[in-house]
């Protein structure tokens, strides 16, 4: 098995998933937002701010490419899908689980969250933005997890069923 790659909205648990994998396979972790950080030495937030949306995109993008394909949990951000040269690459890839999560739930998690721009951000309609997102996340994706009412452990359990 080369890598499995986790995709879904901001708030449907990729991050905390793969840190799961990662202990339950032994396998590499890696995080585009945390690869983009260390590359860029920016935070998310402040990318935004200072560069704007499309600029973060573009590390997003460049970051993708970079990902280790040997025995590694991939936990993308929420809006990787956007651009067809991701959705392309992804398509490429062995295992792409998205985590498929309901707005309530998601809306329920991010609640005080006031880390990700674009949750933080009034003038975005986040309902209307998953619902753009769904289809592409359908598009790449090997794999459908339903996440509503799942301990990370049992959604961590049934994508390795996959594996």
């Amino acid at each position: 098995m080369k890598s499995v790659f986790l995709v879904g909205f901001m708030g449907s648990g990729k991050t905390s998933i793969a840190k799961a994998l990662q202990t339950k396979l032994s396998w590499k972790l890696q995080d585009t937002d945390d690869m983009i950080v260390q590359e860029y030495k920016q935070s998310i937030p402040e990318i935004f701010r200072e560069r704007g949306e499309q600029v973060f995109r573009d590390y997003e993008s460049s970051v993708l490419k970079k990902t280790n394909l040997e025995q590694t949990i991939v936990a993308t951000g929420g809006g990787i899908i956007e651009r067809e040269e991701n959705r392309k690459f992804l398509k490429q890839q062995e295992m792409v689980i998205y985590l498929d999560t309901s707005w309530e739930e998601i809306n329920q998690r991010l609640s005080d969250d006031e880390t990700r721009p674009i949750w933080s951000n009034e003038n975005t309609d986040k309902k209307e933005l998953l619902k753009a997102r769904i289809s592409k996340y359908k598009e790449v994706a090997d794999f459908i997890v339903k996440t509503d009412g799942k301990s990370v452990d049992e959604i961590a359990n049934e994508i390795i069923s996959f594996i």
